[in-house]
């Protein structure tokens, strides 16, 4: 699984040096997206799957999942091994089910549909939205334009300033205003009716419903039907496993055969324990119960959780919008897609330098890190302070010096400064 680091990856057969990418100034290798990606979203099968970035109590050992994913996975695999280990041969036996084939490709297929539902949810896209040095150095802001209906990237001619009151004022158009569109001033975008920004995955999402820690993503326009489904089929699930376990692990059956104490002793402890693992599971069932019935009146009201908690309704244009039955719509980047290093490195500075205010204006394109002034951020009360040190602008220092690095080491930067030497 790839995470956000300084993970170079060069294309077999292709030249690292060719036409430069949404205004580079000079050619630079060319990498995957997903390995420059800025938010915490980690990617896997190159970039093929995606999933969120919850780092709460996270296992080293399994690649850095988080302790609730891996408690949502424990809930379902155990109890399914357990059924078709122990139950389901005394159900065949004591019940004589006849044909016991097609009760077993019944349980099989329920077990696979709620497996494949939820890496669905965990590992597809959720109506990601991409940042605005994204889209500048895929040269991506004509073709998002066209499939979104308005720039992603505001107002045009005008740039972020870093204020988040000047900016939400000035880069969104009155009549996109009007209509719910919002400024994102950590992704510097302009943002659709109900997509809000993520604060576990940094980065917005299309129809924003919520961050699910039991599924390690974000759950949105692209993979909220994935959710629901889920969530159904773990539910009859359980409906049906959980009886099963309790009767063919606690039912008292007429049994001939002499047992010792001991054994007896030992088969009390083996109940104890099965007993507590049934309590657990079926406490994970009632509460998945209560989640399933409060999505239900989500999706006959046609609200996302967000909009249920803040006491927000949806926007009067996408207020007949459903959340379930909705397209899902098109991924708006390619995790895959070839970048120059050199034109994410022009897009990062010169985002940097726009959201770090006008002391930053002036730097110039000569590989120095811009002047980084101290930016205003939400405290207390929803106003905003400025802190005491100077902070640099979200995202950029990390990703800037991984870029520099890139540019720095193609060739063609080589070239210019042997040509520089005296």
């Amino acid at each position: 699984m790839a995470e956000n680091g300084p993970v170079d990856l060069e294309a077999p057969g292709v030249p690292s040096e060719g036409p430069p990418l949404a205004g580079a100034t000079r050619f630079g290798r060319r990498v995957r997206l997903f390995t420059r990606w800025p938010g915490r979203s980690r990617f896997a099968c190159e970039g093929r799957c995606v999933t969120g970035g919850e780092d709460e109590c996270p296992v080293k050992v399994l690649g850095g999942i988080s302790c609730a994913s891996i408690a949502t996975w424990l809930c379902i695999l155990v109890p399914s091994a357990v059924y078709f280990a122990f139950a389901f041969p005394n159900i065949v036996r004591l019940w004589d089910v006849q044909p016991a084939r097609l009760l077993l490709m019944a349980s099989l297929a329920l077990i696979s549909a709620t497996v494949v539902l939820l890496v669905a949810t965990c590992c597809s896209d959720p109506g990601i939205i991409p940042r605005r040095h994204v889209v500048i150095a895929t040269g991506s802001r004509a073709r998002l334009e066209a499939m979104l209906g308005h720039d992603l990237l505001g107002t045009a001619g005008r740039e972020p300033t870093g204020d988040p009151l000047e900016d939400a004022e000035h880069m969104v158009p009155p009549e996109l205003r009007k209509r719910g569109y919002r400024w994102c001033h950590t992704c510097e975008i302009v943002r659709p009716p109900r997509a809000s920004h993520c604060s576990d995955c940094d980065h917005c999402v299309m129809r924003f419903d919520h961050h699910c820690p039991f599924v390690n993503n974000c759950i949105g326009q692209r993979n909220y039907h994935f959710f629901i489904g889920f969530t159904t089929a773990a539910m009859i699930l359980a409906a049906i496993v959980l009886p099963s376990l309790m009767w063919g692990l606690f039912s008292k059956r007429n049994d001939t055969t002499k047992v010792t104490e001991g054994s007896m002793l030992m088969a009390a402890w083996l109940r104890f324990v099965a007993m507590c693992g049934v309590g657990v599971v079926a406490a994970s069932a009632a509460a998945l119960f209560l989640l399933w019935v409060y999505h239900l009146m989500l999706v006959l009201t046609g609200r996302t959780t967000k909009e249920h908690l803040t006491g927000r309704g949806p926007p009067l244009d996408v207020h007949n919008e459903p959340t379930l039955c909705a397209r899902r719509g098109p991924r708006l980047f390619d995790p895959r897609e070839w970048v120059d290093s050199a034109a994410m490195f022009d897009a990062i500075r010169v985002s940097g330098s726009a959201s770090s205010g006008s002391g930053a204006a002036g730097a110039g394109r000569d590989g120095q890190r811009p002047t980084v002034v101290a930016a205003r951020r939400p405290g207390r009360g929803g106003k905003f302070v400025t802190p005491a040190q100077p902070l640099p602008p979200r995202f950029v220092a990390a990703h800037l010096r991984v870029a520099r690095q890139d540019a720095d080491q193609s060739p063609s930067s080589q070239a210019t400064q042997q040509g520089a030497d005296p």
